[in-house]
């Protein structure tokens, strides 16, 4: 089936967001990667791994056009702005959640860090049974919601992947000997793991995430 293109988010007419249509989205498995730092560049190391094996996902990013397929998943990010009171990702339906590195940096229409993390607990705290939350474990405030426990939700610490700096980029050591990744982010090794972690969950193997990050080298 070829690509559509949905207005997927309504605006009102100032710009201000409104409402998403989870009609559109309502028989994929939805995957919400979160937090206000490394969510970009994980969101595109997902992008870049799952093209490369060929594994039908959508990719969303909340507040632009949304090109959807008959893919199985899709992958999202941003909808952290608050409308109603309330951050706009709750409408998504999520069922599978990475947070991985909150900071006090946050968006303009929060009146506190504290408000800001609680939609974040929310929004942990309601995932379905079944569901996953993924969380990095070298940040205070994503380990500390992701030791909580929640009836049949899966919870997944992932840490750093094992790599050392080299001009242009990284050294990443795997079983299969170094991969060289290009990036100036020196969090690369922090951003990569969550997505790797996220990509295990979904069936990726460790080979097929380490092959991909090879071809962009």
């Amino acid at each position: 089936m070829p690509p559509i293109l949905f207005g997927l988010f309504l605006k009102f007419r100032d710009d201000k967001p409104m409402q998403i249509n989870t009609d559109l989205l309502k028989n994929k498995q939805r995957i919400y990667i979160g937090g206000n730092h490394g969510v970009d560049e994980i969101f595109e190391i997902v992008e870049i791994v799952l093209k490369h094996i060929k594994k039908p996902a959508d990719f969303y990013t909340i507040g632009t056009e949304f090109t959807s397929t008959d893919a199985p998943i899709v992958i999202m990010k941003g909808g952290d702005a608050l409308h109603n009171g309330k951050a706009i990702f709750h409408q998504l339906g999520i069922h599978i959640l990475l947070i991985h590195k909150i900071e006090e940096d946050i968006p303009s229409s929060y009146n506190s860090f504290d408000s800001y993390l609680a939609e974040f607990e929310t929004l942990a705290d309601n995932l379905p049974k079944a569901g996953c939350f993924l969380y990095f474990e070298d940040d205070d405030v994503a380990l500390l919601m992701g030791k909580k426990e929640r009836e049949d939700v899966k919870e997944i610490e992932y840490t750093s992947l094992d790599a050392e700096p080299v001009p242009g980029g990284f050294s990443l050591k795997t079983n299969g000997g170094a991969v060289i990744y290009k990036t100036d982010n020196d969090r690369f090794p922090h951003h990569a793991a969550g997505a790797k972690a996220l990509l295990n969950r979904i069936g990726v193997s460790d080979d097929q995430f380490y092959s991909a990050l090879k071809s962009k080298a």
